[in-house]
């Protein structure tokens, strides 16, 4: 294995020269980013939220998302990727100076629906990294540029534990706002000096419905299954999105506890991230995605498990933090190169967000429902019901797993038709 991931750094000099200047600008924009990742919901609920709210404001701003990437997807395709990352990178800077000063979560709930709004640049971003890479080598070279962008990301938490001990939740989070603004802004200008543009503009689409319409039958063709699976997963994770609240009010986890259960996971799925390449390689992207939602599956089960307020609870989120960093890359890594392995380059922007749209609705959905048990039921109830229902689905979901990864790993294993 060690030879296989010698050949992938040998060839990182000659990446794409836009490549590595989006994985420089990740691993410098990842960390100041993943700071708040742990106190979000407790700052929203500081401005003023409910869990209702938290739930509606989070899936608002995944439906912003989705939508701002169907015009983001037939603009990378047509008019080329450089430009709209630019603007996009300058828009989401511009955005976190503002959160910065967002005096309630009504206000927050706006500006965090511009900053999804602003992300329509993303189909650029995930165009130009599978059009870089050959399929063979794409789940290696794929975990190459996640593991760089995470070396500071995964420990990042441990500076927002200590930002939110000396400042308080509410303005702790804001100084990652604003770190994230300034550092955003340095990126906007990396990217405009630096990157290529690597697909010319074409009139070969046609228009904006016409090229839609096309995504539309390369998705039928090609993915359905994958964008079934992906639809039935985002709704379990939607159901069990209020993670964090539940462990700092129902479980009894202070501040710092919940930076160093992220920190755990971060670092743990950072060691685990080059190996999870390499098995989606070699073992096959079915593996990988199989195994991936075992763990995650396990890591729920232990999570469900853990009792409030007892010497037992941080040890028992531990593991569950553990098995569920080793989930994350297997699962993670094999879906990314999966589907740039069902896309062809030309369609890539566009399919890429016309998929994350089923996915987003059912994670809303989720969310709203999970975040309705958590208030009228009980803080327990979404997680056994998420649990229960993903333990139902598993059977469906092996199927579907095998369904949409078993050309690609007969291509893998020499036993299919030449890759594209």
């Amino acid at each position: 294995m060690m030879r296989e991931f010698r050949e992938v750094f040998s060839k990182v000099k000659g990446l794409p020269r836009n490549i590595k200047v989006l994985a420089a600008g990740w691993l410098l924009w990842s960390p100041v980013q993943a700071m708040s990742g742990p106190y979000i919901q407790l700052y929203v609920s500081r401005l003023g939220a409910t869990t209702e709210d938290i739930s509606i404001v989070q899936s608002l701003q995944q439906l912003a998302n989705a939508a701002s990437r169907v015009i983001g997807g037939y603009i990378a395709d047509r008019h080329g990727r450089k430009k709209i990352i630019i603007i996009g990178t300058l828009l989401v800077s511009l955005i976190y100076l503002l959160m910065v000063f967002a005096p309630d979560w009504r206000s927050y709930a706006i500006l965090t629906g511009l900053n999804s709004l602003s992300l329509f640049y993303q189909p650029a971003l995930e165009g130009i990294q599978a059009d870089s890479v050959m399929l063979q080598t794409r789940g290696r070279t794929y975990a190459f540029v996640n593991f760089l962008s995470g070396l500071a990301s995964s420990v990042a938490p441990l500076g927002g534990a200590a930002a939110v001990n000396a400042l308080g939740i509410v303005d702790g989070v804001r100084l990652s706002f604003l770190l994230s603004a300034i550092v955003g802004f340095f990126i906007t200008w990396m990217r405009l000096r630096y990157m290529e543009e690597t697909l010319p503009t074409s009139d070969n689409h046609g228009g904006f419905v016409e090229a839609y319409r096309k995504a539309l039958a390369v998705m039928k063709q090609h993915i359905t299954n994958l964008i079934l699976v992906d639809v039935i997963l985002n709704f379990l994770g939607g159901v069990t999105f209020l993670g964090n609240y539940y462990m700092y009010y129902y479980l009894g986890v202070d501040k710092t506890g919940l930076g160093l259960l992220a920190t755990l996971g971060g670092v743990t799925g950072l060691l685990f991230t080059l190996p999870a390449g390499y098995i989606a390689d070699k073992q096959g992207r079915g593996f990988s995605i199989l195994w991936g939602h075992i763990l995650g599956t396990l890591s729920l089960l232990v999570f469900v498990l853990t009792p409030p307020h007892t010497s037992y609870t941080m040890p028992l989120l531990a593991f569950s933090s553990l098995m569920g960093s080793l989930s994350g890359p297997l699962y993670g890594i094999a879906y990314s190169t999966l589907r740039a392995d069902l896309v062809p380059k030309e369609h890539r922007g566009r399919v890429y967000a016309l998929m994350g749209i089923p996915p987003v609705i059912a994670w809303s959905i989720g969310a709203i429902i999970g975040g309705w048990m958590y208030n009228a039921l009980s803080p327990h109830t979404p997680f056994v019901a998420g649990l229960i229902l993903r333990v139902l689905l598993t059977p469906l979901l092996i199927v579907l797993f095998k369904s949409v990864t078993l050309v690609i790993d007969q291509q893998l294993t020499g036993n299919g038709s030449p890759a594209r």
